[in-house]
Order: structure tokens, then C-alpha cells, then sequence
């Protein structure tokens, strides 16, 4: 899924709603100073939670893009690096920042009571800001109602499944969980059971399994929301908009446990020059009013429930998630990529 535009419209009317909901009481203004922010996400879909942020508390938030090399480009900085606030897309590279030393821990009340223990990184290095459930998809016309993870090996799914490559990040990150919850003997063998399944090499993104979905291909895939969402919006087109509109996300989760989701998330940078404001930025994205926004712009999941979410994430459906810390889940990472390869799944 590319990276999308929002429209101006709907970006000036979720920037009023802001300004009515939240700001209508005012924080403390603080002291005027600048804070840059590392984004990997687009600087135009942070821009109206930005530009309430500045109004209210007289800081200002320099975005800098960077899309893959944010972690070389810290390590190079060292501690003369600007960057105040970090913010990814991935879990992978989330625990990867704090993996590597890149961040600093800092003590939140606000983002304690927000955001749910699962959802924050040991000795509190990072925080998701929203999230992408991956769930199984099928056509709106079929009788599935709800599945499991495990089930997806049952022969009877015998080549009517369509996904992307197992190495793409959204499946090691799913795979790394299935080893946290089951250990590597038993995925190993899930694994072999869902290339067996298989309607044809893993190929494509996740908008091509719903697609084929569509189309009759494959019975049924894997995908995250958020794809399914994007499409469904008109963004890719009014043919994908077609196959979107007639596939559904299925609730899916581990036996016994929720649904699988990968997370946005953000962080403190390590030698932040102005770590006050920047823990007041990331205490203030947790705010229902900012995380309605957030979320919005890419049609994802608030990670505060009294947000709400955009209509389309809503007619889309609601997936219990997962309690599984999303640190032990990328401990499993490795791991997971050394089973995809061992059992030649992309093969």
C-alpha cells in the first residue's frame, strides 16, 4: 500500500475537530522552542495534529522524512543528531530503535493511562500511536464468520489461500508471533501446512490478495486492514475500490488469545536537545482528539478506544487484539525468518 494524500478536505475538517474538542479547554502554554521530529511517515499526514500541537502550546514541529534509513542516519549523528521525536512505521523497526540504543526511556502518567502495557516498549523506550490488525480475507458473500490463525494449515483450505511473500515484514512480524505463542516445532509445521494451502507462489501486496480474493483466485488471504480500508476509499482507483467493496476482513486471532496487529510507533531519540517537549508532543498524539486524527489519515486503529475511529475503519470491524507484548513478539523476528527459509516457503 503506498503511502496515501489525505484530502484537503477531509484534513480541514478533522483539524476543526480538534481545535473544538481539545483545545476548546487549552493546556498550559510553554516556553516558544522548536522541535524536530524523524518520521518515516509522510510529513503531510502529520500536519494538522502538528498544527494543533504549535497552536496550543507555542511549539513548533519540524518534520523530517526519512523512509528506511533512520537508523544509519542516527548512528551517524551520534549525539549531535537534532532528532527529538521518532516516529516508524513497523514493529520491526520500532524495537529496532530501541534495540540499538537510539532511544531514551521517559516516565508518562498520561501515556501510561492511554495506551495498553502490550502496546508500550520495556523500560518505556516506545509507544504505538495506532495499528493495523492483519486478518484473514474472503468475499462478503461467504459464510466464514471467524477463524483462527492455526486453522489456515487445515487441508481443506488446500490451494485457496493467496498471500504475499512470508520475508514482506507484515508476515514475519505474524509468523514471529505465532512462534512466541507456539514455539518452533509447532510453527515450523503451521508453516508447512500453509504453503500446502497455497493457491500459487506468494506474490504481490496485500491490495493484489484481495484482489484475487475478488476476483475468485484464492478462497481466501491474508491481509491488514489498513489495505483493505485505503482501497475501499478510492485512493488506488475506482476498479480497486470495486474488488475492496466485495471482500470483508474476517476476525481472526490465535486460539485461546486476539487478533495479530502491527503498530505505528514513536520514541524519544536518545540525545533529544529538548526531551520536555518532546515527551509533551507524544503526550498529547495520545489524547483522543489527536489520535483520531492520527489514525484517520492512514484509516488505521487508535490505540486510545475513546477516539473513535473514520467510518470506513468502522464498517470495516472491530478484532480484539492480541495481549502478547509486542517486544516479545519481535525477540522472534530472527527466528521467524529462518523458519520462512528453512521450509523454502517463498520458493
Amino acid at each position: 500500500m503506498r503511502r496515501s494524500r489525505q484530502p484537503a478536505g477531509r484534513t480541514a475538517a478533522i483539524l476543526l475537530v480538534l481545535s473544538a474538542t481539545w483545545f476548546g479547554g487549552g493546556i498550559t502554554a510553554g516556553r516558544a522552542e522548536e522541535i524536530t521530529l524523524y518520521t518515516t511517515r509522510e510529513a503531510q499526514l502529520l500536519a494538522p495534529g502538528i498544527a494543533a500541537f504549535t497552536r496550543d502550546s507555542g511549539i513548533t514541529v519540524r518534520p523530517v522524512f526519512i523512509e528506511d534509513t533512520m537508523v544509519k542516519r542516527l548512528t551517524a549523528e551520534g549525539e549531535t543528531s537534532p532528532a527529538d521525536v521518532l516516529l516508524t512505521i513497523g514493529l520491526d523497526k520500532t524495537t529496532q530503535l530501541s534495540d540499538r540504543g537510539l532511544t531514551q526511556a521517559f516516565a508518562s502518567a498520561v501515556v501510561e493511562a492511554a495506551v495498553p502495557p502490550s502496546l508500550r516498549g520495556h523500560d518505556a523506550q516506545w509507544l504505538a500511536l495506532s495499528v493495523r490488525p492483519r486478518m484473514v480475507m474472503a468475499r462478503k458473500n461467504t459464510a466464514l464468520a471467524a477463524i483462527t490463525y492455526e486453522d489456515l494449515a487445515d487441508p481443506k483450505w488446500r490451494s485457496k489461500l493467496c498471500m504475499r511473500a512470508a520475508l514482506h515484514q507484515n508476515n514475519v512480524a505474524l509468523i514471529a508471533a505465532f512462534l512466541a505463542h507456539h514455539g518452533p516445532d509447532a510453527t515450523e509445521t503451521w508453516l508447512r501446512g500453509l504453503k500446502a494451502n497455497l493457491a500459487h507462489k506468494p506474490a504481490g501486496k496485500d491490495n493484489d490478495v484481495i484482489r484475487e480474493i475478488a476476483q475468485g483466485s484464492c478462497e481466501i488471504g491474508l491481509g491488514n486492514t489498513v489495505a483493505l480500508a485505503q482501497l475501499r476509499d478510492g485512493r488506488e482507483g475506482r476498479d480497486w475500490a470495486g474488488w475492496a467493496d466485495a471482500v470483508k476482513a474476517v476476525p481472526t486471532s490465535f486460539k485461546g488469545g486476539g487478533g495479530h496487529i502491527n503498530l505505528t510507533g514513536a520514541a524519544v531519540a536518545k540525545h533529544a536537545p529538548h526531551p520536555a517537549a518532546a515527551r509533551q508532543f507524544l503526550e498529547f498524539l495520545v489524547t483522543p482528539a489527536a489520535q483520531r486524527i492520527y489514525a484517520a489519515a492512514e484509516l488505521e486503529y487508535p490505540v486510545v478506544p475513546a477516539a473513535g475511529r473514520d467510518p470506513i475503519v468502522t464498517e470495516i470491524g472491530t478484532f480484539p487484539s492480541d495481549t502478547l507484548p509486542i517486544d516479545q513478539i519481535a525477540a522472534h523476528q530472527q527466528a521467524a525468518i529462518a523458519l520462512i527459509k528453512k521450509v523454502g516457503f517463498d520458493d
